[in-house]
């Protein structure tokens, strides 16, 4: 059975970000990838396609594991299922400053390593702060890339978990692929 790490639950859930204060960064990256062309998942304001060889695992509901929405590799066979989630931030809408500030830290605090505050980039016509991290979780070692996206009165916390074998050039392209769908509803 294949193990899926929804590690935004526990390192996002308890975000303090209400009183941080922000700080200026560089302006945010476009993303150049191509959109994915796989299934469609709509969430809570958001809609966004995952790759053709993703979707929601059977039996799993993102409700239930306290998600918004989720979606992952059904064709991984290294023991780890590639994964999307997504989370409403419990703090509402936060500034891209705060979620820089305190998500270095609350990651670290949930047992992550090498955390990385990476460059901003724009998704839906928007900047969005992106943090990587390393985690071991239940004899599995995997790698997180989370962004930290603005709807109109909601934080949106999108966390991309790998497994420690897939590069960091594939990390970022399926990742940049399923955030240049990404789209407001």
């Amino acid at each position: 059975m294949k193990r899926t790490a929804l590690i935004s639950v526990a390192a996002a859930a308890t975000l303090l970000l209400a009183s941080c204060a922000g700080t200026a960064a560089d302006p945010a990256d476009e993303i150049e990838t191509a959109p994915a062309a796989g299934e469609t998942i709509t969430g809570d304001g958001y809609s966004y396609s995952v790759p053709e060889s993703w979707g929601v695992p059977d039996g799993m509901d993102a409700a239930s594991e306290g998600l918004d929405s989720l979606a992952a590799d059904l064709t991984d066979q290294d023991g780890f299922a590639d994964n999307v989630n997504v989370l409403l931030s419990p703090a509402g809408l936060i500034t891209i400053d705060q979620a820089e500030q305190a998500g270095v830290d609350e990651l670290e605090a949930a047992g992550a390593t090498d955390v990385e505050l990476e460059d901003r980039v724009r998704v839906a016509d928007g900047e969005a702060a992106r943090i990587s991290a390393d985690f071991s979780q239940g004899g599995l070692s995997y790698v997180i890339e989370q962004y930290y996206l603005n709807g109109a009165d909601q934080t949106y916390i999108a966390t991309f978990s790998f497994s420690d074998t897939v590069d960091d050039d594939t990390r970022m392209e399926i990742a940049e692929s399923v955030l240049a769908t990404w789209t407001w509803v």
